[in-house]
Parts: structure tokens; sequence; C-alpha cells
């Protein structure tokens, strides 16, 4: 049986390990998939413990996916761009030692949760934050030629972003512009949490514009049905967890696994709407 598991912490809440086992009993694979809550004491020594003790492979999630980077042995071209890993691949063949090699998938399952719309009728995308997390937008969304404005709290954060993943189609401003830019565009993508400390984000009316958060669950429900009032075409984040999920158990297996029922299986799970609104 191979194991595999998610390290963070916390991550108790995580679905990662029921979204893995679906595919495992759909495919009748003989593997298991378990959370991994790490203490911060050591975390690159015990990631590479997890090698020796038989891991296959890891998903990282907060705090720990730039010690996931520093773990490995082999970085791919996406971890070094974004300077995070989210999913870690056993690699054998360095010294005869089990070392691991770092990937991060959250490019590639952002642009599928982004599929999930359809084509967008724009070459702009509005940006709302600079953080872990907005670099892998930022660079998905480059990466499929769109011009971003970027709008952070702290400017000078996002001016680094820019820099350091070479976004030279992107402006940054204050979040206060938000309004301002919302208002014209036909792309927002939300990746600050609001709603974990109780907040919301208020958006300007725009009828049929395209509205993606990257959270999912509660912490997500107020901003979205603001932006549904306001006349967006809204999505959450779960499409963007199971595309990245999708990517990482390719790279373990080989086999590119079914999204959809996934999706569908995720949203049965944390009892949350399909949040897409084409009309």
């Amino acid at each position: 049986m191979k194991l595999f598991g998610v390290v963070g912490n916390p991550v108790k809440h995580s679905i990662s390990p029921k979204l893995h086992q679906f595919w495992y009993d759909q495919l009748e694979l003989d593997a298991r998939y378990v959370a991994l809550e790490m203490a911060a004491d050591s975390p690159v020594d015990d990631l590479r413990g997890l090698a020796r003790s038989g891991f296959s492979g890891l998903n990282i999630t907060l705090p720990y996916k730039t010690e996931a980077l520093a773990c490995a042995a082999e970085v791919s071209s996406n971890a070094r761009k974004i300077g995070a890993a989210n999913t870690l691949t056993r690699n054998d063949s360095v010294s005869g030692k089990a070392l691991w090699k770092a990937h991060n998938t959250d490019i590639t399952g952002f642009l599928w949760s982004l599929d999930q719309f359809g084509p967008t009728e724009t070459e702009e995308a509005v940006l709302i934050g600079a953080g872990g997390a907005a670099r892998a937008v930022a660079a998905g969304l480059n990466e499929r030629g769109y011009r971003l404005i970027i709008l952070n709290r702290t400017v000078e954060r996002a001016e680094e972003m820019v820099e350091d993943l070479k976004l030279t189609r992107a402006r940054v401003f204050p979040l206060e512009a938000l309004s301002d830019f919302a208002a014209e565009s036909q792309l927002v993508v939300n990746t600050i949490s609001l709603g974990h400390t109780g907040g919301s984000l208020d958006l300007p009316k725009n009828e049929g514009g395209a509205f993606v958060d990257i959270s999912y669950g509660a912490a997500v429900e107020a901003t979205l049905e603001n932006a549904r009032q306001a006349g967006w075409r809204v999505l959450d984040g779960l499409p963007m967890l199971v595309g990245q999920a999708a990517d990482a158990f390719k790279l373990w297996f080989d086999i590119d696994p079914d999204r959809l029922a996934a999706l569908k299986a995720c949203r049965e799970w944390t009892g949350t709407q399909e949040t897409l609104q084409l009309d």
C-alpha cells in the first residue's frame, strides 16, 4: 500500500483525505491518505523524515510551503517561480536516499478552476491580495496573458510580488481603489481571507462580471452573496482545491482523476451549493 498525506497546522479541517480517498476508491488503488498536523520546531527535518518513513507523496498547506521547498533535493519550475511548494513527490534517485522533489500545483489548479467559467471576454484581470496564494494566481493569470491590476493593503508588498514574478503587464494600487476598478472589470479574483475573521468584501454593481474567491465554505458565503446581489457571476475556491489536488494525484500516479465527480462530492461534504452562476 502506498501512503500519502497532507501536512499543515492546523490541518484537521482538511477535506483532502476524503477527496483523495474518493479517487482511490473510484480507481481501486491500494493507497491511503492521512492528515498530519506538524509542530513548527524543525519542519524541514520533519518533512525529510516523512520520506524516510515511507510516504510516497505529500500535500503541503499553511504554514509549511516554504519549508517544503527547502526540504527538497529537486524543485520544479512552478515551485521555484512561486517560492513555495504544495506537493512533494518521492525521489529515491539521489544517492540512494528517500528524498523529495518539490512542486507547486496551485497555478494549474487555479487555472482549471478559472476554466469552469468558460471563456472570459477580457484581457485584463483585477487581483485582490499579494500573499502566498496570490502569487500562484498572479503567475497563472500572467501565463494566460492577462494584464493585471493588483490591489493590496500594502502596496509595497504587491510591488515586491510583481518584481519577484516578473509581471511585466501589471499595475499596483491600494485596496481602497477596488470599487473603481471592479465596476469596469470582467474578471476579479480575491485571495484575501476576510471571512475567517467575520468580514466580507463588498463589490460594486457589475452585471455579468466574473468574480472568483479562492476560499470556500462559511468563510466566503457573505462575500459571494454580496457579489451575486451586485450582478456578478461567482465561483468559490472548491474547484481550485480539486484542481490542485488532481494535479498532485497525477504527479503521484500518472493518472488524471475525475475532477467533476470529485467536485460534486466536495460540495456534498461541505454543504456548499454550486456557486457558478451562468445566467
